[in-house]
Formats: structure tokens, sequence, C-alpha cells
């Protein structure tokens, strides 16, 4: 009759081997927990910006002047760099004074005022009014691209 040997592993390999499976485990969970803990704060981190607009006129009848109330809605403050109506950028006339700016824009130019200075800034939930005057005459539609630093645009269209 034979005898079985006694061949096995040793009490010490089987503890590191237990030991490496462990951490093996919590290594894995870590990172499925992790998953779901980073997406749910990184969204709070990135914030973003957000322009709408509430209402707009379009004044005159051969020309048309537009004047828009552009209103942030994100979570960080806006720099408005570039207006386009119709696909054709508008120069921003920086000296446009309020209460005569249709008198000062001279077509096509834009003027954006917060309050009551012409500026480029639009703050976390501020209204601002944006006067465009343009010497095209005036379609039923006229397509609004405003364009800010960091890359946010809202277009909307105008209807005579």
């Amino acid at each position: 009759m034979k005898t079985l040997s006694r061949k096995g592993v040793s009490p010490i390999i089987a503890t590191l081997l237990l030991i490496v499976i462990a951490v093996a485990a919590a290594v894995v969970t870590y990172t499925f927990v992790m998953g779901f803990v980073g997406t749910g704060t990184e969204s709070s981190t990135n914030v973003q910006s957000q322009l709408t607009y509430d209402a707009y006129s379009v004044n005159g009848t051969s020309a048309s002047s537009i004047t828009a109330y552009i209103r942030n809605t994100g979570g960080r403050a806006v720099t408005i760099n570039a207006v386009y109506v119709d696909g054709v950028s508008f120069t921003r006339d920086s000296a446009a004074a309020i209460g005569t700016v249709w008198g000062d824009l001279s077509p096509p130019e834009w003027a954006f005022f917060v309050g009551t200075t012409n500026t480029l800034n639009l703050g976390v939930n501020e209204v601002g009014t944006l006067y465009i005057d343009s010497s095209t005459p005036a379609a039923q539609t006229q397509k609004i691209r405003i364009v800010c630093l960091d890359g946010t645009i809202l277009e909307f269209s105008v209807r005579k």
C-alpha cells in the first residue's frame, strides 16, 4: 500500500496569497466606488456658463435695429467677445452712451450694457441689454449669434 505524501502549500505562502487576494479585492472595490463618487463631485466643480435671451425688439423698417435682453443663467460670469447677424461680424462700439445708444451706433456696430455700463462682462444671474445697429434691409428673420471668450454661444432668431 502506498502512503500519500503530505506535500502542499506552506502556511507562510498561504498567508501571503490570502493577503494578495484581499489587497486586490480592496483595490477593485475602491476603484468601483470612486467611479460613482467622482462622477457626483465632478459636476459641481466643472461649472458651466449659459446664456439665454429674455426678450427682443426690432426697430425700423428699412434697416433693423435690434434690442435684446440677455441673461446669464450659468454658474460663472461670461465675457462677450463677438456678435454676428446673419453670419456677418459686427464691431463693438465701446464709446456708445446709454440713453442715446442708437444715435451713437453706426452700422454694423453693437453695444452691450449691464446697468449703465457699456461692458463685455455679464455676471451670474445678471441681465444685459444688447443693441445692434444694422444697415442691411430688414428680412423676415435675422439670426443673432453671441460668442463669449470661454466658448459659450447664444444663437437666436429675431423676426420682423
